[in-house]
């Protein structure tokens, strides 16, 4: 399974790999981890965001964000009796709009230019890792060279 984050404009910035049955949770503290020598100069007063679909829902993993100062604006899952904001008044609220389609949209790009990586033929997981690397790399490197 893979795990991408992008940035403001949808570029590929960090990608990690797991298993079908792994903890989508746990895997947004490897993605920042990738990430963490990246310089923040240009969020000068501002907060980062960071949009995720509803695996990503968990108390835990929103307090560490915001520990971080990374707002979390993940939805939340469905859970009878529970009295929770709908993730649009979040965002009515906050004065945010809704990128996840550009995530999507990376995704797609990804697949589409490593078609290696559409089906996940390797048994071996460095190598799977090894060829997601590759399509990032990949990606800046069109990005960067033209």
């Amino acid at each position: 399974m893979l795990h991408l984050l992008v940035d403001g404009a949808g570029k590929l910035l960090a990608i990690t790999t797991t298993s079908a049955k792994g903890n989508e949770r746990l895997e947004v503290q490897r993605l920042l981890a990738q990430i963490a020598h990246l310089p923040k100069q240009s969020l000068k007063g501002r907060m980062t965001i960071l949009e995720a679909d509803k695996g990503y829902d968990s108390v835990w993993l929103r307090q560490a964000l915001l520990a971080m100062q990374i707002f979390p604006l993940i939805p939340y899952r469905k859970i009878k009796g529970r009295d929770i904001p709908d993730t649009q008044e979040v965002c009515d609220i906050f004065h945010l709009t809704k990128k996840r389609w550009m995530v999507e949209r990376a995704f797609a790009w990804l697949k589409r230019r490593c078609r290696r990586l559409l089906m996940r033929w390797e048994r071996l997981p460095g190598i799977w890792a090894g060829f997601a690397t590759l399509g990032v790399i990949y990606s800046w490197l069109g990005d960067l060279v033209g």
